[in-house]
C-alpha cells in the first residue's frame, strides 16, 4: 500500500499539483484517499497564493475509479457516508474559483471519469480512455457524472455513453467535448502543467466572476448531487449491484435477470 495516498507539490509558486498515489490499485480511490484529496484541495483553495489547481495521478495513471473492495455489503448509512464524502470533493472542485486542470493519463474509469469531468480543462493522452461502466455494476453514474456528462456531451450522447457502458479514447473524447486537449501519451503531464501555469497568470477576479457566471447558467448542483446520493445509495444496497460486482471480480458477464433466490 502507498505510504501517502495523495502527493502534493507545486510545479510553480502559484500552481498546486495534487496527485492520486495508489499505484498498487491503479489509483482507485478508497476512503483514505477521498479524505486526503478533500483536505489537500480544500487547503489549496484557501491559499490565496494558489491561482490554479492541477489534478493528476502518479505512475502515469489518472484514476481507476472507486475502490471496489470497499463497496460490498455496505449498510445504508455507510453507502450515504461514502457518497457524501465523494460529493464533498466534487463540490470543492465545482465551486473552485480558480482554474482546475486534469492530466488524464491511461484511464479515468467510473468515479475517476466523474472526478475528471468536473474540471475546467482536461488534457488527455491519445490512448487514454474514459469509461462509464456504472450499469455493468448495477449502479448509476456518480461523483457528479449525472450532471457533468450532460453538460459536456449533451443529453443524447450522455445517455448513449452510459447505456453502452462506453469506453472512449482521446480523439473520440475530444470530438464529444469531454476533454479539451489531446496530446501524445508521454506529453500529458508537461502539457497539463504548462496549461495550469498559463491559467495561473490570468486575472483572478475576472476568472472568479466568469466561473460563477457559468455555474449560474446550469441546474442547481446541490439538488442534483442530493438526488444522485439517494439513487446511488439505493443501488449500493441492491441485489443487482451485488451481482454486478461479483461478475466483475469473477471475470464473467453479469446476470441481472436472477431472482432473489439466485435461480
Amino acid at each position: 500500500m502507498s505510504e501517502t495516498s495523495v502527493v502534493i507539490s507545486s510545479p510553480s509558486p502559484h500552481v498546486l499539483q495534487v496527485a492520486i498515489n495508489r499505484p498498487e490499485a491503479k489509483n482507485a480511490i478508497d476512503e483514505q484517499t477521498r479524505h486526503a484529496l478533500i483536505h489537500a484541495i480544500a487547503t489549496g483553495l484557501n491559499d490565496t497564493d494558489v491561482r490554479a489547481l492541477l489534478l493528476c495521478g502518479t505512475h502515469g495513471i489518472f484514476c481507476a475509479g472507486g475502490d471496489l473492495a470497499s463497496m460490498r455489503d455496505m449498510t445504508e448509512q455507510a453507502a450515504r457516508t461514502r457518497m457524501q464524502s465523494g460529493h464533498q470533493l466534487i463540490k470543492l472542485l465545482w465551486y473552485a474559483n480558480i482554474p482546475v486542470v486534469v492530466a488524464m493519463e491511461r484511464f479515468a474509469i467510473g468515479a475517476g471519469a466523474g472526478l475528471a469531468l468536473v474540471a475546467d480543462y482536461i488534457v488527455a493522452g491519445e490512448n487514454a480512455r474514459m469509461s462509464f461502466p456504472f450499469l455493468q455494476l448495477g449502479l448509476v453514474p456518480d461523483w457528479g457524472a449525472t450532471q457533468s456528462l450532460i453538460r459536456k456531451a449533451g443529453w443524447g450522447n450522455a445517455k448513449r455513453l452510459v447505456l453502452d457502458r462506453a469506453s472512449l479514447k482521446g480523439r473520440a473524447l475530444l470530438d464529444l467535448g469531454l476533454v479539451e486537449q489531446v496530446v501524445e501519451d508521454d506529453c500529458v503531464m508537461d502539457v497539463a502543467t504548462d496549461k495550469a501555469l498559463e491559467f495561473s497568470r490570468l486575472p483572478q477576479l475576472a476568472v472568479q466572476q466568469f466561473k460563477e457566471a457559468t455555474r449560474r447558467s446550469t441546474q442547481d448542483i446541490e439538488t442534483a448531487l442530493s438526488a444522485e446520493e439517494d439513487d446511488q445509495t439505493a443501488c449500493f444496497l441492491s441485489e443487482e449491484f451485488e451481482e454486478g460486482l461479483s461478475a466483475l471480480q469473477q471475470k464473467r458477464d453479469p446476470d441481472f435477470f436472477k431472482d432473489s433466490s439466485g435461480e
